[in-house]
């Protein structure tokens, strides 16, 4: 399964390798490109293909591209007669980092992103760099967000590397290869420890509160996911700071690191409104409150309950600052007791 541009750049060099490793291609879904792939439509029409080609659960299904591609392979994996094997073959840095480690798959539904979805273990991951020489630079910044994720929920040498290289536009091949190694080993660590999300795996979603509502709120057409988990990490960095939690020092490192990376499209007025509701739709809202992550110290997070209404109404005054965050003043009334 893979979609129809990646087919078009490295399918050929992938459908030459995989008989020489002993795999029976029988057939190849595509996909559209980008959110569109992770569509109910699209998931009953990869279940009927693999019908028509007889997979059983002697097979395999290979996601073989971006981290939607990733994503909707998984879940059909999972889903497919109870459950097949899956391998991943990411193509982008970002599907590297973050979503073909860790099981988890899913769709998007008009109210939100993967709402529908599954955790399936894929039974092998191969992540070739090479992949990345033709990787648009935008990305590749992409990627580098979800790297800076990791790094600020664990890693302090690795905050350090992505600080060092300007968001690894100066970077080496060596310390690109070290950055991603590290994430990887990152998440695969919380991972373990919490598979299924009831503990600790929920750090992962740093920065997502904000950036899956600007996502469903722009139809996943004016941001890519890292473009929008930047921006979720700044707001965490000034809720942070507006809470008395992260001290100011750390919330600059963050918005710097953030800015390094590059440039990101700006949020349409029009959207921000659209964002608060996203938000209220979020997978993590427990009741009235929204669990969110911030940080105490680089690479020492914590969970936050936090009012959800409140947090709705913060985040839209963060977004229409536009040029500049917003700091609330005094105490905030959106802390959980």
């Amino acid at each position: 399964m893979s979609s129809r541009e990646v087919m078009k750049r490295h399918g050929a060099t992938l459908l030459a390798v995989l008989p020489e490793a002993g795999f029976d291609v029988r057939a190849v879904i595509e996909l559209p490109d980008g959110e569109k792939a992770k569509t109910v439509k699209e998931w009953e029409r990869s279940l009927n293909a693999m019908v028509r080609t007889r997979l059983d659960r002697s097979g395999f299904l290979i996601g073989f591209g971006g981290g939607t591609i990733g994503d909707a392979a998984g879940f059909a994996a999972a889903t497919f007669m109870r459950g097949v094997r899956a391998i991943q073959i990411p193509t982008t840095l970002l599907s590297m980092v973050d979503s073909s480690v860790g099981g988890k798959t899913g769709l998007n539904l008009a109210a939100g992103k993967n709402l529908v979805g599954s955790f399936h273990q894929p039974s092998l991951v191969l992540a070739d760099l090479r992949f990345l020489k033709t990787l648009p630079e935008r990305e590749r910044r992409s990627g580098v967000y979800e790297i800076l994720k990791c790094a600020l929920l664990r890693s302090e040498p690795l905050l350090r590397l992505l600080e060092r290289t300007a968001g690894l536009k100066t970077a080496t091949s060596r310390e690109v290869a070290e950055a991603i190694h590290s994430a990887v080993r990152i998440k695969a660590r919380i991972v373990e420890s919490d598979e299924r999300e009831s503990g600790d795996r929920a750090l992962l979603n740093l920065g997502h509160a904000l950036g899956h509502a600007l996502e469903a709120a722009t139809a996943y057409r004016r941001f890519t996911h890292g473009e929008a988990i930047g921006y979720g990490m700044e707001f965490v960095a000034d809720l942070g700071e507006a809470l008395e939690l992260t001290p100011p020092p750390v919330a600059t490192r963050i918005r710097k690191a953030v800015g390094a990376i590059g440039p990101r499209r700006t949020v349409p007025r029009a959207a921000v409104a659209r964002a608060g509701v996203a938000l209220l739709g979020d997978k993590k809202r427990r009741g009235l409150k929204i669990r969110e992550i911030l940080i105490r110290d680089i690479a020492r997070p914590e969970f936050r309950d936090l009012e959800a209404t409140a947090l709705k109404q913060l985040a839209e005054a963060w977004l229409r600052a536009g040029d500049g965050p917003h700091r609330p003043s005094g105490r905030s009334p959106f802390l959980s007791s």
